[in-house]
């Protein structure tokens, strides 16, 4: 993550609330290369409840700072803040990860 980065003021920015539950789920999609699912992400924020982890994940991707993806239908969240990119998913276990060629 960028240090002069402020994930506070890309949320007001976006007309959204600076909430300590957004303000970490932002900071770990930020943080990570590859989309993750409600379950990742529950993992690696246990202490959001799942109530306020889909209401973030939805209020967050409606301001445009996260975008959704499909993966195995399963759905997953990734960080708007990046330029556009692609994923390679490997076929034997799923793995995701952002190609380095873009």
């Amino acid at each position: 993550m960028n240090k002069s980065h402020d994930c506070k003021e890309e949320l007001r920015a976006a007309g959204s609330r600076a909430t300590p539950g957004r303000l970490a789920l932002l900071g770990v999609l930020e943080r990570v290369r590859c989309p993750l699912t409600v379950t990742e992400l529950e993992a690696k924020l246990p202490e959001l409840n799942q109530v306020t982890l889909y209401r973030a994940l939805e209020a967050l991707t409606a301001a445009g700072l996260l975008r959704q993806g499909m993966r195995e239908s399963v759905m997953q969240y990734e960080y708007a803040g990046r330029p556009h990119h692609h994923h390679m998913v490997c076929s034997d276990c799923g793995t995701s990860m952002q190609c380095r060629i873009c």
